[in-house]
C-alpha cells in the first residue's frame, strides 16, 4: 500500500515516468504552480522505500454547460450549467505499474470528492482521458462516457456517495 498525500514540494518527481510525456511533464513542471495559483490541487503517492513520487492525482473545480451537460446525460436541454469536479490528472509510475496504484489513487479522488460534496454543490465528476486505455480503466469504475466524446467521461455523484457515504455532522 503507498502513502497518498497532499502535494508539497516532495522529490523525486523528475525521475517520474508514466510512459506518457504529457502527464510526466505536467508533474515535474506545473505541480508547484498550479497548486500555488489555487488552479489544481495535486495528491501524490510516495514509494515507502525513498518516498519518492510514484504516482499521482490533480483535480480542479468544474462546470458543464447546459449543452454538454445534456448531451452527457442523453436528455433535452438543461436549464444550468452542471457544477462539477474535474479528475484532471492522474498517472502511476511505470516501475509501480499493474500493482493496484491507479485504483488506489481512484479511490482516494473519490473519497476525497464525496468529501467536498458535503459542503458545496457538485453533480458529476468528469474526466478527459489521455487515451482510450485510460478510458477503459475509468469505465471500470463505472465512468459514463459522453455522447459527444469518446474520452471524456463522467461519474454522477449520487453513485460516488452510495459507494464511498462519509460522516456528516459538520
Amino acid at each position: 500500500m503507498f502513502e497518498i498525500v497532499k502535494y508539497a514540494g516532495q522529490g523525486g518527481r523528475d525521475r517520474f515516468d508514466c510512459g506518457k510525456p504529457e502527464l510526466n511533464t505536467w508533474l515535474q513542471t506545473q505541480t508547484s504552480q498550479q497548486q500555488k495559483r489555487d488552479n489544481a490541487v495535486t495528491f501524490v503517492a510516495l514509494d515507502p522505500s525513498d518516498q519518492r513520487v510514484v504516482g499521482y492525482y490533480a483535480s480542479r473545480s468544474y462546470q458543464l454547460d447546459v449543452d454538454h451537460a445534456a448531451r452527457a446525460y442523453g436528455v433535452g436541454k438543461k436549464t444550468y450549467p452542471v457544477p462539477a469536479l474535474l479528475l484532471a490528472k492522474l498517472a502511476v509510475c511505470g516501475s509501480v505499474q499493474k500493482k493496484g496504484l491507479g485504483e488506489q489513487l481512484l479511490v482516494h479522488a473519490l473519497k476525497n470528492f464525496a468529501e467536498i460534496a458535503e459542503k458545496t454543490g457538485v453533480e458529476v465528476i468528469v474526466v478527459h482521458a489521455i487515451d482510450k486505455d485510460a478510458a477503459a480503466f475509468y469505465g471500470r469504475y463505472g465512468f459514463i462516457t459522453f455522447e459527444s466524446h469518446d474520452l471524456h467521461l463522467f461519474l454522477p455523484m449520487k453513485t460516488i456517495r452510495k459507494l464511498y457515504p462519509v460522516e456528516t455532522g459538520v
